[in-house]
């Protein structure tokens, strides 16, 4: 089972809805399963968050539960016209044209925005505000239709990061226990910092993941990464926004940004898109998907392949196929480099990660209370596997996202000595390791206690 390092992220739908698919998919390499907020009621996603939870007991391991909440979302009226809209053609949105469902729409432009529609045409230049209309000339031609998404770059801060739906849904999944909660169209580190105030409100122990889709999103990059747990490199709604040909180096920046910072990394939209209708992928989405996992992102993600395709279960197999292969490039490029650590604990992490490298080692064991030893580890982007063994309920399912960890769960040992042989079963019994493989062990002399980390021995399997 210690064979990939990059984990799979799946979309639950109506798809994966049938009896043993689900199953086939963790079987096919799921680590984590996303549950939309967008599509689906409360039920639809009780019931979807339940069945993850019941997989993972069969499969007998942790599965990841991501609740991904919608945020505030632009549409055109349902009243709107279809028509095409040519370059160089002024069109006026407000009471007065085409009808956008925000009443403070004029708010929202400056002089440097554009309006974009749907997946990224038409799109229109601001002129100017008059009253409550926005006049504007179309700079990429394309259709106008009832319910169309709208996106406005370098928008003022007039729709709120959280919406009612929102905190509805951010409170069921604090209800039901979600390890992950993204947020979307995030904007600055703000929305970050209320989206986790919220969240500690209703309970929630949830990692918050940072959508980055929105230009000013990546501008601000540095003081989101450092705010979050997690990123998601959402490729659709920033290639809608800046445009396609800017959507590679922002993914490898992002990607190399976050990996530097010990946080990990998402790369969704469109990987596998094909394959929506298609029991293969095309040797472009295969080169993507490829790319992504030579960069050292933590994780790729399928959207509609899994919610709504056709082959759902096949998406994730071409995934883990691809990533499989992808990681035996000579070197993962995103792996953190920084050669002085900040803290004692640190420089052990550092210290285990290449002594395991070193000796060739079967695999890294990290007894964690928080799950934080194992992601020290991660960042490195080490060949070693790191078999994380957390002691608290819920940890292991918070560390399916890190980059060659594979996280189950082990009691809390009394003294060093029980922790260290327990460590040992409990890993060679979960990834199936054979007595007398060389494992390197780094943990605390204080049996459970977050950030005691100051322990590294070399032992054999029993």
């Amino acid at each position: 089972m210690l064979e990939r390092r990059t984990k799979i992220v799946a979309t639950l739908g109506p798809a994966t809805d049938a009896d043993g698919v689900l199953d086939r998919l963790v079987a096919a390499g799921l680590d984590c399963a996303r549950l939309n907020c967008s599509h689906g009621g409360p039920e639809d996603l009780r019931r979807r968050a339940a069945e993850v939870r019941a997989v993972g007991e069969r499969a007998g391991r942790a599965i990841g539960l991501l609740f991904d909440l919608q945020g505030p979302k632009l549409r055109l009226s349902a009243a709107t016209e279809p028509r095409a809209v040519k370059a160089g053609e002024e069109v006026v949105f407000g009471p007065d044209g085409v009808v956008v469902d925000f009443d403070k729409f004029p708010a929202l432009v400056t002089e440097r925005s554009q309006v974009v529609i749907g997946d990224g045409v038409p799109r229109f230049a601001v002129v100017r505000v008059d009253g409550p209309n926005v006049v504007t000339t179309c700079v990429s031609p394309g259709p106008l239709s009832a319910r169309k998404g709208i996106n406005v770059t370098y928008a003022r801060p007039e729709l709120p990061a959280i919406t009612e739906k929102d905190v509805a849904d951010l409170g069921l999944a604090a209800e039901l226990g979600a390890d992950f909660i993204a947020l979307s169209f995030v904007r600055s580190a703000g929305d970050i910092e209320q989206l986790r105030s919220l969240a500690l409100e209703l309970g929630s122990a949830a990692k918050l993941i940072a959508k980055i889709e929105k230009i000013e999103a990546y501008e601000a990059l540095d003081d989101i990464i450092a705010v979050s747990d997690g990123l998601m490199v959402a490729r659709g709604d920033y290639g809608v926004e800046a445009g396609v040909a800017r959507v590679p180096l922002m993914q490898k920046d992002t990607i190399r940004r976050a990996t530097q910072a010990g946080k990990f990394v998402i790369t969704a939209t469109q990987m596998l898109e094909s394959m929506i209708q298609n029991s293969e992928p095309t040797r472009a989405e295969a080169t993507d998907v490829a790319n992504a996992v030579i960069d050292g992102t933590s994780a790729v993600m399928l959207s509609a392949e899994t919610s709504v395709g056709t082959y759902p279960v096949e998406s994730v197999m071409a995934m883990a196929e691809i990533a499989s292969a992808a990681e035996e490039a000579p070197a993962i490029h995103g792996r953190a480099r920084k050669t002085v650590p900040d803290t004692v604990g640190e420089a052990i992490m550092r210290s285990a990660v290449e002594l395991a490298e070193q000796l060739s080692a079967a695999a890294l064991i990290v007894p964690s209370s928080t799950g934080g030893a194992a992601r020290a580890c991660a960042k490195y982007r080490k060949r070693c596997p790191i078999i994380a063994l957390a002691h608290q309920p819920g940890v292991a399912n918070q560390l399916t996202l890190e980059w060659g960890v594979y996280p189950t769960d082990m009691p809390t040992a009394v003294t060093v000595d029980e922790m260290i042989d327990l460590a040992l079963v409990t890993a060679r019994d979960f990834a199936g390791l054979e007595t007398g493989a060389r494992v390197v062990l780094t943990a605390g002399r204080r049996t459970g206690t977050p950030g005691a980390t100051n322990l590294v021995m070399v032992r054999e399997i029993p």
